[in-house]
């Protein structure tokens, strides 16, 4: 049931253009977190911006590439943004490979996403808890994450918010300019369609399919029909369609419905299977910090289930679960799952979790202040042991893993011991709400501004870049740089597009004296072997560069040097063992 309206300072704030504009700062600043020092990190963030730099450098915005390899299955919308944002930036970065210029258009995706939110909690709960579930979403563990990535999924959710948020105007709103807001709806909706396909026309779908099934009302919708809303659409993704189909002879649909969309639905893709539960299993630890208000948003959607389907004081929390629940299930439910699947569905559950921090106060729950506290500190302790364990990945021996991952503990304890101390000691619901965003914005900043620009034994890809400095060996016109067994586009982003991940055979075929030459460990006999062949040897001109490629999902080991003849290798001395081992 929506909250009335209260003269109280607090409520003019919340409902006015300030509400908005705190919002706004606090979803930036969460996605601002670690995202000029994060390494470019692989698979995905390193495809999409090695991708939209090969498209500036290029000049083709129809096509997208990673090196020579065709990604045109992949909708474009993100790669023009992050081009936009690139060329925009380019008098601050000089070079295209600066990613946090990548980055922007995701975290602007997270602004959209949150005053979206804001602006249809406004309609649906009343200011007060529309303010307090926005803030909750806006600081949350996963979408902060997702707004630091230079990926789709931000802006994806952006996009799909707004679309939301439209059609909640249209629905709650003052009856006033629905044409206008249908405009709005199928703008929202074609740029969802421009950068992640069906996704955002799928959860729109589910929610009203789901809302029309449990009210039997439809009449509301009508506006949404408005002619000239899906003649814009379809002016909007016609001219790249048909250019895209263009280029590949009619072949991009057929292969994103295929080899995209296909796998997902029927079969668990690329390693990412899991069974029914994984999401919800997963998501009191990735909406944090909202996992306090939880039990309580449960505890009203109970309450909607019961209650009659024509009981209008439940209308706003019929809408918030029919776009919820159904984009919950029908990712539980496929095969393929990602922890990033079911992001759209958290805007609705942290308006959910607003409106269940305000109603604590007003009602009789015995156990959902508890069981939020319970929850809070154990998943708290979750991330607290997640930023220790990462602590241990920088440079370093054991000792020194130990005394990082103690101190990083300590300090996260001490954050969410503070914040479990707050939320027993004090019941007013805008003081929890800021107590609870205070801890996600601490921890944030010292998982993504501290620890993990440190933890070096995540970044390979950086650390091969440093040794190819140091040996002067760094790729330029007139010296290819020959990569074999590791082909992470982490390293093709951070130094050039023109750079050749090759197969020993290859490599030990065309390769020349004085090429540079980086080999993962496991392929170095084969590349020996193959070198041997033309009288030619590998030099290493650095101790091995040790980590965990998050991209493979195991630890590598990079040797970086150059091609020699046998002869000239042999006169300047027995090279260094490649097998040697150094400190970490």
């Amino acid at each position: 049931m929506r909250s009335p309206v209260s003269p109280a300072l607090y409520d003019q704030f919340a409902s006015g253009w300030r509400g908005y504009v705190l919002i706004a700062l606090i979803a930036l600043v969460s996605a601002q977190f670690g995202a000029g020092r994060v390494q470019v990190m692989d698979a995905d963030e390193a495809r999409f911006a090695q991708a939209t730099r090969q498209m500036v450098e290029t000049g083709d915005y129809v096509n997208i590439r990673v090196q020579d390899a065709e990604r045109n299955r992949k909708p474009i919308g993100v790669h023009w943004l992050q081009a936009a944002a690139v060329q925009a930036l380019e008098p601050l970065t000089e070079r295209t490979n600066a990613i946090w210029a990548h980055r922007l258009p995701s975290a602007l995706g997270l602004v959209l996403a949150a005053l979206a939110t804001l602006w249809a909690g406004a309609a649906l709960l009343g200011p007060r808890p529309a303010f307090f579930g926005s803030a909750l979403f806006a600081s949350g563990m996963l979408a902060g994450f997702e707004g630091m990535t230079a990926k789709t999924d931000a802006l994806l959710l952006g996009f799909t918010t707004l679309a939301l948020a439209a059609v909640v105007r249209l629905r709650f709103g003052d009856g006033k300019r629905p044409r206008l807001l249908s405009l709005l709806f199928w703008f929202a909706l074609a740029c969802g369609v421009l950068i992640k396909g069906p996704v955002t026309p799928l959860v729109v779908g589910l929610t009203l399919g789901a809302l029309f099934v449990w009210e039997r009302r439809a009449a509301w919708m009508k506006p949404l029909l408005w002619w000239p809303g899906p003649i814009m659409a379809a002016a909007m993704i016609a001219p790249w369609f048909i250019a895209i189909s263009m280029e590949t002879d009619g072949r991009f649909l057929f292969d994103m419905l295929l080899h995209d969309l296909a796998p997902k639905l029927i079969s668990g893709q690329e390693g990412h299977f899991a069974l029914p539960g994984y999401h919800l299993f997963l998501l009191p630890l990735l909406i944090f910090p909202a996992t306090y208000a939880l039990p309580a948003a449960a505890r009203l959607g109970w309450e909607t289930l019961r209650a009659p389907r024509n009981d209008d004081a439940h209308a706003p929390y019929r809408f918030l679960l029919a776009w919820a629940v159904p984009t919950f299930l029908f990712f539980e439910l496929a095969p393929t799952k990602l922890v990033h699947y079911t992001l759209p569905a958290y805007p609705a559950i942290a308006l959910l979790c607003g409106a269940g921090l305000t109603a604590m106060l007003a009602r009789s729950w015995r156990t959902t202040h508890p069981t939020g506290v319970a929850l809070f500190a154990v998943f708290g302790a979750v991330i607290v042991a997640i930023m220790a364990t990462s602590a241990t990945f920088m440079f370093g021996d054991f000792n020194a893993d130990l005394r990082r991952a103690i101190s990083t503990a300590l300090i996260g304890v001490i954050i969410v011991g503070a914040a479990v101390a707050g939320l027993i000691l004090l019941r007013r619901p805008a003081v929890r709400a800021a107590i609870l965003v205070a801890c996600a914005l601490m921890l944030s900043f010292s998982l993504r501004e501290r620890i993990l620009p440190e933890a070096r034994a995540f970044n390979v890809s950086t650390g091969a870049l440093a040794a190819l400095t140091r040996a002067r060996l760094t790729p330029r016109d007139d010296r290819p740089l020959w990569v074999v067994g590791y082909t992470e586009s982490s390293l093709i982003f951070l130094t050039r597009t023109d750079i050749r991940l090759v197969s020993a055979r290859e490599a030990g075929a065309r390769a020349q004296p004085g090429d540079a030459l980086v080999i993962e460990g496991r392929a170095l006999q084969e590349v020996a072997a193959e070198l041997a062949l033309r009288d030619f040897v590998f030099t290493p001109a650095e101790p091995p560069v040790r980590g965990y490629a998050l991209g493979r999902g195991e630890r590598v080991a990079l040797f970086v040097g150059r091609i020699a003849p046998s002869g000239a290798a042999a006169a300047d001395g027995q090279p260094p063992d490649p097998a040697s081992p150094t400190p970490r």
